[in-house]
This record gives C-alpha cells, sequence and structure tokens, in this order.
C-alpha cells in the first residue's frame, strides 16, 4: 500500500467516526511538514505517511527537524508506516539523534527554530571561524531556511520509538489510534 492507498483508508475510517478530523496538508512551501493533521476526541497530533522500505523510513532532514522541535514544543507527531501487507502498520516517533552526531553548534540549531530563516550571509558569517574559505562557500549553498542539510545530520543517526503496530482491518487501525490517544 502506498501513501496514497493509506491515506485513503484513512480518510474512510475517519468519516465513520464522530470524533475523528483528519486533514490532508499538501504543501510545497513548508518543507517537513507532515502530511496529516489529526484531532481525535480532542487530542490532536500530527502523521507522516510512509509506504516505503528504506532505512529510517524515507525521512527528510526537514521532516525530522519538524517532529523534533515539535516534540519539544509538547506537540505530537508520529510516523505511520505501512510495512508489507502481512506486517501491517507500525507507529513510531521520533525520538532523538545519536548524541556525537552533529556538533554543539548545529544541534543547537537543528532543534531551535524550524521556521526562522538562517540566512546565507548571516550563517556563512557566524561559521567563518570555523570553517575554511572553500567549505565556508559550499556551506552557504547547501542551506536552506530551514538550516539542516545533509552535511549536518547522517540518516543512520535517527532514534526511533514504537508506539505500537496493527493488521489492516480498520478495527484494527482504530484500535491503534484509540490505544495513541491512551497514552
Amino acid at each position: 500500500m502506498n501513501e496514497s492507498q493509506l491515506w485513503k483508508k484513512l480518510n474512510l475510517i475517519q468519516k465513520t467516526k464522530k470524533k475523528w478530523h483528519f486533514v490532508r496538508i499538501e504543501s510545497a512551501t513548508i518543507r517537513g511538514i507532515p502530511d496529516v493533521n489529526c484531532c481525535i476526541n480532542g487530542f490532536e497530533f500530527w502523521l507522516e505517511l510512509k509506504a516505503n522500505q528504506v532505512k529510517n523510513y524515507g525521512l527528510s532532514n526537514y521532516q525530522i527537524n519538524f517532529h523534533l522541535t515539535r516534540q519539544k514544543s509538547g506537540g505530537k507527531v508520529f510516523i505511520l508506516h505501512s510495512c508489507t501487507k502481512e506486517k501491517g502498520l507500525k507507529l513510531l516517533r521520533v525520538v532523538d539523534l545519536v548524541p556525537g552526531v552533529l556538533d554543539h553548534e548545529h544541534r543547537s540549531n537543528f532543534l531551535a527554530s524550524p521556521a526562522k530563516d538562517h540566512g546565507s550571509c548571516n550563517h556563512t558569517d557566524n561559521h567563518t571561524s570555523n570553517h575554511t574559505d572553500n567549505h565556508t562557500s559550499n556551506h552557504t549553498d547547501n542551506h536552506t531556511s530551514n538550516h539542516i542539510t545533509s552535511d549536518h545530520i547522517h540518516k543512520q543517526a535517527i532514534i526511533f520509538e514504537d508506539m505500537g503496530s496493527c493488521s489492516w482491518s480498520n478495527e484494527s487501525i482504530i484500535q491503534l489510534f484509540n490505544d495513541l490517544i491512551k497514552k
């Protein structure tokens, strides 16, 4: 089941529940924002849909940044991973980055404000003393408004928490979410 099919299934389920409201977010302007904003009986959370068999579920650096920053702010954000048909679905949470993957300055910036525009000129000035001239130039070209690029984080460095799993049945999926809101 791909992400689109997973969304269709969730959307059909939520239409049968009076106190469920799921909204699919399609944004080309905000990198890293999860696919679905969900509210079940007043419990609001974000859901990133993944249907792949790649390392770390294929999360981008922007998605990791959103997950960690939102959680640091008290928000809830999860990954709903579509495993093989035999294994069903798995609900996960990004917990942290493995210590030592980012240097102190980049880790602080990574977990700071994802919406803050770091601007390449200011960022380059702040980093000039820490980087060679050649790297500073490359460093500037690689930065985005969310600040993190693959130069600063390595995908193998993500720690996930397993929040539960279920089969493909509607009843099983409903139970997975009901269990989530009780935690």
